[in-house]
């Protein structure tokens, strides 16, 4: 995706917005690090309230105060201190895929990733995190690039941290399904939900070499293992679909087309996701 236009430097933060989804934060953590731990959270005046060795829960105060005191230290920053890449998060109005982190557009600094969703095996955690990620990034009517669906086929694929369908074209598919319900239900109690582009179509398997490679595969295995989490998404109404990097050659059924990038494919774009799938 070559649409990002913020970075954040190494080193650099983002402070949290409150949200509604809300997990208690005791998780035990070793005991040198509860040292450290314990210096961070006297500075935030918050040491009273942690058991040793344990993260405070995570509260609406908290979360109010450490958004005032951010916002006390911008306030005190000159305006070259400001549009220094030292403090960004990003900008514009689009976040990446479903993990929304380094390119997060809302104000909280982490969701689970895609990949994380996945390993749940859980269709009503997977609509929880969909109406989460909605209510945070869908007020400023702001876009998500995403959701990401590539099928696992290489475990050195870099990215696969971006995508809900795991190895499992089904699972992405019931997911998918969850993500688009929960989508459509946030819309019916006043929240517009960021505009969606799943992606990548098709057989994005591996990042290396992406704009070079030909993906050959025959049409039964693009029906039966890459496209089905992209009919979910279609079927919910997602908002686009975005092509991939590689090229694509399909090898039978009523592909004849031949080798061309997937962007510029008559048979997976015109054919099938056009003609089939709708």
């Amino acid at each position: 995706d070559s649409s990002h236009v913020g970075t954040r430097a190494p080193g650099a933060s983002c402070v949290g917005r409150r949200s509604s989804f809300r997990a208690p934060l005791g998780r035990a953590v070793p005991h040198g690090m509860a040292m450290t731990l314990a210096g961070v959270l006297a500075a935030l005046g918050l040491s009273g309230h942690v058991a040793f060795g344990e993260l405070a829960p995570f509260t609406p105060a908290v979360s109010d105060k450490l958004w005032q005191e951010a916002g006390d230290i911008v306030s005190g920053m000159s305006p070259g201190e400001q549009a220094s890449e030292r403090y960004a998060c990003a900008t514009g109005n689009w976040g990446d895929s479903g993990i929304l982190d380094q390119w997060d557009q809302g104000r909280s600094p982490c969701w689970p990733s895609s990949l994380n969703m996945a390993a749940s095996w859980d269709v009503e955690l997977m609509a929880r995190w969909a109406s989460e990620t909605a209510a945070e990034f869908g007020p400023a009517n702001r876009g998500q690039l995403g959701p990401g669906m590539n099928v696992a086929r290489f475990a050195w694929n870099g990215r696969l941290g971006e995508y809900h369908s795991g190895e499992d074209p089904h699972l992405g598919a019931k997911f998918i399904e969850a993500m688009m319900r929960a989508y459509r239900e946030v819309s019916r109690h006043g929240v517009t939900p960021p505009l969606q582009v799943a992606k990548h179509f098709i057989a994005n398997s591996i990042e290396n070499s992406r704009t070079s490679i030909t993906a050959y595969v025959d049409e039964r295995t693009l029906f039966e293992v890459y496209y089905p989490p992209f009919l979910a998404a279609v079927e919910g109404g997602v908002s686009a679909i975005m092509c991939s990097y590689n090229m694509v050659q399909c090898t039978s059924g009523m592909c004849n087309a031949g080798r061309a990038y997937a962007c510029a494919n008559e048979d997976v774009l015109h054919k099938h996701l056009k003609g089939v799938m709708g």
